[in-house]
């Protein structure tokens, strides 16, 4: 069986999903299957830095769609989110290939856009969009979504999705060595793309209680995205005197990075709730560290994060509360006894994959 896959970005491209797509090719080769990518061409972290957004995407779809329509028959297409729309130029290429299309819903477009308030609800190109964004998904073989709030919103549009939550890459668990303690200062990470999905005020918030209380803790933003900049000036101009700023870290140190800090840190802003899912909660449910989600407290991510002892939920805005619960973990070490097995995951998730496409 051939099997082509659709994505904005493959490895050695350090994005996370081309890193999983690239997973899913490998154990497809590895049970005998053949395999063939088409990107958009341009790097994850080189388009961050690129003004002129849709005109880029649409170029880049334009151009996956010419090169896939270019390839030798296959009988697969499996295909991400990224470029927006994506699903549409998939369904387009499954049908000229006469093949079975898989969709993995990395985001779900054209509702995040409004979510996020990139096109008005109720426009022309918002209704445009999401007709045919709805058309290409029932058309597919199968949607696969990330989390039970994404599923609901397939259910709502007539689909019936798999859920197949994001894995741990094979990049980071060849490098896990025995956790130590942390050492240094006392510091809680935010760490990867701070896009305009994730909160960042709440945060900020927090750490200035913590600063005018006196408690010795300091919080760090590895990483960068679009919300960075605004971040960064709002933490200026509040007076922070313990907040730090550090570029990405390769994806094989990611994990590393994480380890030498106290406390973990995932975000998630209320509007987009069941549009995605944060890329390193995965690897961070994996950790032996507290973990801190600020995001909305009723959501699969926060059920979810329920079944650790280590976790803690609060709503965007609730900065009092972080900042009592950094105060209560530093004072008394919470008991990390049960994490998430990334290797077994990774395996269920891969096995589902499999199962998908035969």
């Amino acid at each position: 069986m051939r099997i082509l896959f659709l994505n904005q970005y493959f490895p050695p491209d350090p994005a996370p999903t081309g890193i999983l797509f690239r997973e899913i090719a490998d154990e497809s080769v590895r049970r005998g299957h053949e395999v063939e990518f088409v990107d958009a061409g341009l790097g994850y972290r080189d388009a961050q830095k690129k003004g002129g957004r849709m005109k880029r995407e649409l170029a880049s779809l334009w151009r996956m769609l010419r090169e896939a329509k270019r390839r030798s028959r296959v009988d697969v297409v499996i295909s991400g989110t990224s470029p927006p729309m994506l699903a549409v130029i998939a369904d387009r290429v499954a049908r000229v290939h006469g093949a079975q299309h898989f969709h993995w819903a990395m985001d779900v477009y054209p509702e995040i856009a409004v979510a996020l308030g990139e096109i008005r609800s109720g426009s022309f190109i918002e209704r445009i969009c999401r007709w045919a964004s709805v058309r290409a998904l029932r058309r597919a073989a199968k949607v696969v979504a990330l989390d039970e709030d994404m599923a609901a919103l397939f259910r709502g549009q007539c689909m019936e999705p798999e859920i197949i939550r994001p894995w741990v890459s094979l990049s980071v668990l060849d490098r896990i060595t025995p956790p130590g303690l942390p050492s240094g200062e006392w510091t809680w990470i935010y760490s990867g793309n701070l896009g305009r999905a994730h909160e960042w005020r709440t945060l900020l918030e927090a750490q200035a209680i913590l600063e005018k209380r006196g408690v010795d803790a300091t919080l760090l933003f590895q990483g960068g995205g679009p919300g960075w900049p605004e971040a960064r000036k709002e933490a200026e101009r509040i007076g922070l005197g313990r907040c730090v700023w550090r570029d990405y870290v390769p994806e094989s140190e990611v994990r590393a990075s994480l380890l030498e800090r106290h406390a973990l840190v995932v975000t998630q802003r209320p509007a987009v709730q069941g549009l995605l899912w944060p890329s390193k909660l995965g690897l961070v449910m994996s950790l032996p560290r507290p973990i801190l989600f600020v995001g909305p407290p009723e959501g699969a991510i926060a059920r979810d994060l329920r079944r650790f002892s280590h976790a803690a939920t609060f709503a965007p805005g609730d900065s009092e509360g972080v900042a009592g619960w950094i105060r209560e973990i530093q004072e008394a070490s919470p008991d990390i006894s049960v994490t998430l097995d990334p290797s077994a995951h990774r395996d269920k998730s891969l096995a589902a994959w499999m199962r998908l496409v035969g």
